[in-house]
């Protein structure tokens, strides 16, 4: 099998490669860089040089490929990023079968199931409240354009929030709990919530699956480890690992609403849609998903363990 993977040297892509590489394939990278990273020189792995903002440099390196693995994207807040990233897709799906693609594994969000209706949550649960942020509007169009198409077999994957060594978002996370969680870490509401956590490997290994398990096709995957564990557990472990004490300060949700809208306004001017008055009910709401689709179809199963992970992250940041 030969694939084409995009975001192949980020925090989840590096994972998907490794994973791809032990299972025999032959993988092609989809890079801004010019050489291949150290770890994977010598390995049945090459790098094709161009860029997510060139859609054209994109359709050559499918070329001669099985599958593609479209993790990268352009990274932004703005709508102009979020339709760069649709109209980049579009090209995509429109070379499919001329570029001799079996299968497009598409890594989406889970931003786009919203907050649900009621919990735990499958693929086909009714969101209560949708988000519509530049980010989650371009993931849920994109979804919505590989539904329609035929040129090839795809699949979506919808990731929680991803935890794991190697995130430099996580980093500052760690960094932040570790400097305020003494005298008490700002959140909105008690912190209390179950949040929809994945390790970055048990998604990686998510994300190889769907390229390859036949039960896969049209189908739309909500990964996370379905386990009730909130947001102040996580906090709490990432503490536990650092040996600081840890409190959360509580904001109450609504009163952080009537700024969030204000926010939302001003930013709207600058071209820039964050939906923040959403994201405070989303961090104030029960957002637990049950990955019995990906259980039953990809044969996956998390294997990581929450609080062990939490603290070899944090000892690996």
């Amino acid at each position: 099998m030969r694939a084409l993977v995009t975001g192949g040297t980020g925090f989840i892509g590096s994972r998907v490669v490794d994973l791809l590489l032990k299972q025999g394939q032959v993988v092609r990278l989809f890079s801004r860089q010019r050489e291949l990273p150290r770890r994977l020189q010598g390995k049945s792995v090459t790098i094709f040089r161009g860029d997510l903002s060139d859609p054209a440099s994109l359709l050559d390196a499918m070329d001669g490929m099985d599958v593609v693995y479209h993790l990268g994207e352009i990274r932004n807040t703005s709508r102009h990023a979020a339709e760069m990233n649709v109209r980049t897709l579009e090209w995509v799906v429109d070379e499919l079968w001329q570029a001799g693609i079996e299968r497009i594994v598409f890594v989406s969000s889970l931003s786009v199931a919203g907050i649900p209706s009621q919990v735990p949550a499958t693929e086909d649960t009714k969101p209560a409240v949708l988000l519509d942020d530049h980010y989650t509007w371009y993931k849920r169009t994109c979804e919505h354009i590989l539904a329609d198409q035929s040129n090839a077999a795809s699949v979506v994957i919808r990731p929680g929030m991803v935890y794991g060594p190697g995130s430099r978002y996580l980093k500052g996370l760690v960094s932040s709990v570790q400097r305020l969680g003494p005298i008490g870490f700002p959140f909105i509401g008690n912190g209390l919530h179950a949040a929809p956590f994945v390790h970055v490997n048990d998604l990686a290994e998510a994300i190889c699956l769907a390229g390859t398990r036949t039960p896969a096709v049209c189908q739309v995957f909500n990964i996370t480890d379905g386990l009730h564990h909130s947001w102040f557990d996580f906090f709490k472990a990432i503490a536990d690992a650092s040996n600081k004490k840890f409190r959360i300060l509580p904001f109450p949700s609504l009163l952080m609403r009537r700024p969030a809208q204000c926010l939302d306004l001003l930013l709207g001017l600058s071209g820039v849609k964050l939906s923040l008055n959403n994201y405070v009910r989303y961090l104030d709401s029960d957002i637990l998903f049950d990955p019995a689709r990906a259980k039953e179809l990809l044969g996956w199963k998390p294997q990581e363990n929450f609080y062990r992970s939490v603290e070899n992250m944090v000892r690996q940041q």
